[in-house]
C-alpha cells in the first residue's frame, strides 16, 4: 500500500487548488413557483441503482507492478441510477450499494443511508425501471483522480425527474493509494472521452436487448454528457472533438510524462445531443476547437469575482461561452463556489469520518473545501441540479414549462446566488485567439456592471494548468 503521503499529494492535485475567498453568506433561496414540477426537490419518481463492469478489450488494463487487469483490458466501473415507481419500493429500506473501491474492494462499502444523512437523495438496488420508459440518458464524467460515487447527488435527483444517469470511474486516476499511479494529465485526457463512449454503447446495448434490466429504459435520441473539471473537457470534446489531447498539456514536473500516443485527435460522438460542463477544463482547447460545440450547452461554474483570485482563470467560465456556437448556450455562475462545489466532496469528507475510511483526510477535507466561507454543499447541489434539470428537460427531452427559468431575469428575482448569461460578447478575432481579452467578456450580469467592466483590450495570459480545474 503507497504511504498516505502520496495518497494526500495525489489528491491534492486531483481535486484542484483552494484559494481564499471572502466569508460567504448565503440568503434564501426563493420558491420557484413557475407552474411545472418543482425542480429544487426530489421528483415524482423513486431512485433505482446499479453497478456494472465494463471492459475495453482494445486498451491496456495491465500495469507494471499491477496485473489485476492485464488480461482483461480496461477497466470501466459504472454506476446508474435511473427511474423507479414509487410502488415498486413502497415500505422498502433504501438500499442501493456505493462501493468507495470500484476496482479492489479495499475501502469500505457505503450504502444509500450513509450518504442520505447529508442530504442525498434515498435510493434502491436493482429494483424494476419505471412503467413509464424510455427516458433520456445522461453520462457524467467526474474529475481527475476522482470517484465515481462524487456525483451521487447528481445521479439520484436527476433520476428523481425521468432521466437515466451513469457515472463511470476512469481507470488510472488512482483514486486511492493503492491503485496503480495515476496517469499523466495527457492520458487521462485521451480516455476520458473513449470511456464515456464506450460506456454509452454498452448501456445502448443493454437499451436493445430483452431481458436486461434496462432493456428500453432509455431514449436513444435524447443523450447528454456532463462533467466536472476533466470530466467537463470530456464532455466538450464528445460534442466539438480535440484536434489533438496533448498540444495544450503545459511541461510541468505534476503534469508527468505526456505519451506521444496522446497527440491524436479526439473525435466527437454524434449520439451526443447536449452538454453540460460543471467547472470544466476549457483550458485544455483552443478557442476554435470550443466553437465547434454546435449542441445546446449549459456550463456552470465558480463566480467571476471568485475566479480573479488566480487572474489567468478569471475568464475561464466566459472563454467556454463565448466559443460555443451551439443555440441555446447557457452560462450559469454560483456565488460563493469553489471548484469541488460542483461534486460530492463535502459529503465524502463526512463519510471518511463516519465509516470511518480516513478520519483525518476527511476532517482536512472538511476545513479545507466545506467552510462558512463557501456556499453550503446542500444548497449548491440543489441549484446545480436544479439548473441541469431545466435545462436538459427544455433542451434534450423537448419538455415545457420550465424556459423561464433559464433566463437571467429568473436568476434576478429569485435565486440571488445564481447569475445567468444567454449571450457573451465576442470580437471577430476571437475564435483566432486561444485566450481573448477580458473586454471580450462580461464579468457580470448586470448590464450597468458590465459597461464598468474590465476593458484593458489585452490578451489573456495562457492559462496555466497547474490544477485541472
Amino acid at each position: 500500500m503507497r504511504s498516505k503521503t502520496l495518497y494526500l499529494a495525489a489528491l491534492v492535485v486531483a481535486v484542484g487548488l483552494v484559494f481564499w475567498a471572502p466569508p460567504f453568506s448565503p440568503p434564501t433561496e426563493a420558491a420557484a413557483g413557475n407552474g411545472a414540477a418543482d425542480l429544487a426537490r426530489m421528483g415524482p419518481y423513486a431512485i433505482g441503482h446499479t453497478n456494472v463492469m465494463l471492459y475495453d478489450t482494445s486498451r491496456p488494463g495491465g500495469r507494471d507492478g499491477f496485473p489485476e487487469f492485464a488480461t482483461t483490458g480496461r477497466p470501466i466501473p459504472v454506476s446508474i441510477w435511473y427511474p423507479v415507481d414509487p410502488s415498486t419500493v413502497a415500505g422498502k429500506n433504501s438500499n442501493a450499494e456505493y462501493p468507495l473501491d470500484v476496482l479492489y474492494g479495499i475501502a469500505p462499502p457505503s450504502t444509500s443511508a450513509d450518504w442520505e444523512a447529508y442530504g442525498i437523495d434515498p435510493a434502491f438496488e436493482g429494483p424494476a425501471p419505471s412503467k413509464a420508459k424510455p427516458f433520456p440518458l445522461v453520462i457524467v464524467s467526474p474529475g481527475w483522480g476522482a470517484w465515481n460515487w462524487i456525483h451521487s447527488s447528481i445521479g439520484t435527483r436527476l433520476a428523481s425527474h425521468g432521466f437515466v444517469v451513469a457515472v463511470p470511474y476512469h481507470f488510472g486516476d488512482q483514486a486511492w493509494p493503492w491503485e496503480p499511479p495515476y496517469d499523466s494529465l495527457a492520458e487521462a485526457s485521451y480516455n476520458r472521452p473513449i470511456d464515456v463512449s464506450f460506456a454509452l454503447t454498452d448501456l445502448l446495448r443493454r437499451n436493445s436487448t430483452r431481458g436486461d434490466l434496462f432493456y428500453g429504459v432509455m431514449k436513444p435520441d435524447q443523450i447528454a454528457a456532463a462533467g466536472w473539471s476533466l470530466g467537463g473537457y470530456a464532455s466538450m470534446v464528445l460534442a466539438g472533438g480535440d484536434d489533438s489531447v496533448c498540444d495544450l498539456i503545459p511541461n510541468e514536473d505534476w503534469a508527468l510524462e505526456t505519451p506521444p500516443w496522446t497527440c491524436v485527435p479526439a473525435k466527437p460522438d454524434p449520439r451526443i445531443k447536449a452538454i453540460v460542463p460543471l467547472d470544466g477544463s476549457n483550458q485544455l482547447l483552443h478557442f476554435s476547437e470550443l466553437a465547434r460545440v454546435k449542441v445546446p450547452a449549459m456550463g456552470m461554474g465558480e463566480e467571476w469575482d471568485m475566479l480573479a483570485l488566480d487572474p489567468p482563470f478569471v475568464s475561464w467560465q466566459a472563454r467556454q461561452h463565448a466559443a460555443f456556437s451551439g443555440k441555446p448556450a447557457y452560462r450559469v455562475d454560483l456565488y460563493g463556489s469553489i471548484h469541488q462545489t460542483f461534486s460530492d466532496f463535502c459529503e465524502a469528507g463526512h463519510l471518511f469520518i463516519d465509516l470511518p475510511v480516513d478520519p483525518g483526510f476527511g476532517d482536512w477535507i472538511l476545513s479545507t473545501f466545506c467552510g462558512p466561507e463557501y456556499i453550503a454543499s446542500p444548497l449548491a447541489h440543489q441549484l446545480t441540479n436544479k439548473y441541469m434539470l431545466a435545462f436538459l428537460k427544455t433542451h434534450l427531452a423537448g419538455e415545457r414549462g420550465y424556459q423561464d427559468m433559464l433566463t437571467p431575469g429568473w436568476a434576478v428575482s429569485k435565486e440571488q446566488v445564481i447569475e445567468f448569461f444567454v449571450t457573451e460578447k465576442r470580437n471577430p478575432n476571437s475564435v483566432d485567439e486561444d485566450w481573448p481579452g477580458l473586454f471580450v467578456y462580461f464579468p457580470h450580469q448586470s448590464g450597468s456592471v458590465q459597461a464598468r467592466g474590465p476593458k484593458d483590450g489585452k490578451t489573456m495570459p495562457v492559462a496555466r494548468v497547474g490544477v485541472v480545474r
